[in-house]
């Protein structure tokens, strides 16, 4: 695809269906770190910049962990992820048009800049730059990854093992770098850490099938070797590791925090 930025268009609805939410633990994580930074010089209301937002799953997690008072604005260049977030209506959150590296708001003009499961799209140092630009000093850079983790759960293992044998290049670790490190080394940005919390998602055989479509890697099997070939792998999977039922998916999800310096 010549313009990654449009890659989830055709997966929309999908996405809006499937896609797991976040841990609340990790989420109130986030919600201390960015009010322990509170400013006298924040500007008011405080605007939280939610890069990469898709259909709105994280931006509407913003919107309850910090309730009514805040601005909450979706960045996201996808046309078709975008349309369907601002057509929800969810909670007052906005959605505009703008890429990880030029989001469309003014210098220091937003207390909290989050990339959620998409910072591996963007080019994270001028990602990491452009959130110290936005950023009042105080205000908390976030990264927060849902990572499916095959070390725990054979079925994840051999579905990351269909992935890498039918997609395009894929590789199970590919969000397997330094966040922390690349925070750190972020000019404007510090103190970054690291929290994380392990969970499993249950679903039933079609709320699976219906995630795996949504995502970019299934998207690559898909063209690859067709959506018959495809679902057919996908049943046989199921199948084997769950024949009652309900399917069990563990994921570790990783929140990154770091600090904009004085």
């Amino acid at each position: 695809m010549a313009d990654r930025t449009q890659a989830f268009d055709q997966l929309t609805e999908d996405y809006r269906r499937f896609r797991p939410d976040y841990p609340d633990t990790l989420l109130e994580r986030l919600g201390e770190h960015v009010r322990a930074g509170d400013r006298d010089s924040w500007p008011t209301p405080w605007l939280m910049l939610d890069v990469g937002s898709g259909t709105g799953i994280s931006t509407r997690a913003l919107r309850r962990v910090f309730g009514p008072a805040p601005r909450v604005v979706g960045v996201e260049p996808g046309s078709a992820m975008r349309d369907t977030a601002a057509g929800s209506k969810d909670e007052g959150a906005e959605f505009v048009d703008g890429r990880a590296e030029e989001v469309p708001f003014p210098d220091s003009s937003a207390v909290l800049v989050l990339a959620a499961q998409a910072v591996h799209w963007f080019d994270r140092p001028a990602f990491y730059a452009e959130a110290a630009r936005l950023l009042a000093p105080g205000g908390t850079a976030a990264v927060l990854n849902n990572d499916r983790d095959w070390t725990a759960d054979a079925f994840v293992d051999a579905y990351e093992g269909l992935l890498e044998e039918y997609g395009d290049d894929y590789r199970r670790d590919h969000r397997a770098y330094d966040t922390v490190g690349e925070m750190n080394a972020a000019d404007g940005l510090a103190d970054a850490t690291e929290s994380s919390a392990s969970w499993t998602r249950v679903l039933d055989p079609e709320g699976f099938v219906g995630a795996a479509l949504s995502s970019s890697q299934v998207a690559a099997v898909v063209r690859n070797i067709g959506e018959r070939r495809t679902r057919d792998a996908l049943a046989s999977l199921l199948a084997e590791h769950f024949p009652d039922g309900d399917v069990r998916v563990s994921y570790t999800t990783r929140l990154y925090l770091a600090r904009r310096q004085d």
